[in-house]
């Protein structure tokens, strides 16, 4: 059996939750229409945050939101969505009982994210830790304490592993790691006396010349003197190939062996966009094309925002997949979204990023 709902949003990220809340508001003020939102998490995840998480200066729960307690008249379902057919207009989904459901739908907004990607590197993908959810926050808080209580009971040449600790990707979500994470590690060693806080490194690897691409060179220059004097190891223009047997390889013959690696090198978009029938002519970018109402290309009652959305900007270029584009996306979307259901006008998206910030 098929349920039917006018309007359906897979995803309960910035782009996601922005739609549900916009929508939700235009509900109260008298829209007629169904709402369904579809995410895996029934909370919103702060995600800027993470980091602080994994480091423990900010507790797991100030950094996520009930999604039900935020919306009051969008239909919430918790369930993970593996088909969409934009062309019979049906998104399935498996729900929290393990049934797989259908929905038919007059509209559906696409914002499922972006997972990481492994660019299959040999034994990443089996060993490496990543930071995208709160699972993976606190994950990565439990190795960190559990590496020094290992390496407490072991000589200073057998724990050398477990008190090196690596980050892959020079970044500012790489950058906000590898700095907060090595503050945590010195400030916990407050409680291993047997431990020497020389013995602990932390290595942030870059496969490109400079940190941060995303700011000013000098802007990274800066960021790398910092985490030097600090004593963190900065390796630049140095490529991951492997990570097996605890032991990171780089492409110049570089080794290093470690017990955590965290990789923040790579995303890509989810999966689920790969089923929908569409040419993409953008290189090797593999986000959803839209339009500048939104929609995704040669579809008008498919629209997409945020990590999965190629979406243009005024300069020819296209928006980086951030969660201050994210959130502008999502309300612009909503608004186009009742304008098309009602016959009225759209708009097209325009915004200029207000600026990059990282801890």
């Amino acid at each position: 059996p098929c349920e039917r709902t006018d309007i359906v949003i897979v995803g309960g990220g910035f782009g996601g939750m922005n739609v549900a809340l916009a929508l939700d508001r235009r509900l109260k003020r008298g829209l007629r229409a169904e709402v369904t939102f579809i995410s895996r998490s029934n909370f919103f995840l702060f995600t800027p945050l993470l980091v602080e998480v994994a480091a423990a200066l900010v507790e797991s729960r100030h950094v996520v939101n009930p999604i039900r307690r935020m919306l009051d008249r969008v239909r919430f379902i918790e369930g993970t969505v593996q088909t969409l057919d934009p062309m019979r207009r049906t998104v399935g989904f498996v729900d929290q009982n393990g049934r797989s459901r259908l929905l038919s739908y007059q509209h559906c907004v696409l914002a499922p994210g972006s997972v990481a990607e492994f660019f299959g590197i040999h034994g990443l993908a089996e060993n490496a830790l990543t930071l995208k959810t709160l699972g993976d926050a606190i994950r990565i808080r439990n190795r960190i304490i559990d590496q020094l209580e290992r390496a407490v009971l072991l000589s200073r040449k057998e724990r050398q592993a477990l008190l090196s600790f690596v980050v892959a990707g020079g970044g500012l979500n790489g950058i906000e790691v590898a700095g907060e994470l090595h503050d945590f590690v010195l400030k916990a060693l407050e409680d291993y006396p047997l431990i020497d806080r020389r013995e602990i490194r932390m290595v942030l690897i870059e496969m490109l010349d400079r940190l941060a691409q995303e700011v000013s060179p000098e802007l990274g220059a800066y960021a790398q003197r910092n985490l030097e004097s600090r004593g963190i190891e900065v390796w630049l223009r140095a490529r991951v190939t492997a990570y097996e047997s605890g032991r990171v390889r780089v492409h110049d013959g570089r080794e290093i062996n470690t017990e955590a690696l965290i990789w923040t090198a790579g995303m890509k978009p989810s999966p689920l966009i790969h089923r929908i029938p569409i040419p993409r002519t953008e290189g090797r970018d593999e986000r959803l094309p839209v339009n500048d109402y939104l929609q995704v290309r040669g579809y008008d009652t498919l629209w997409a925002v945020g990590d999965c959305a190629l979406v243009p900007d005024a300069g020819g270029r296209f928006h980086p997949p951030t969660a201050q584009h994210a959130v502008r996306q999502g309300k612009h979307l909503a608004r186009n979204l009742v304008a098309s259901l009602m016959g009225q006008k759209l708009e097209p998206f325009g915004y200029r990023g207000i600026g990059m910030l990282a801890t």
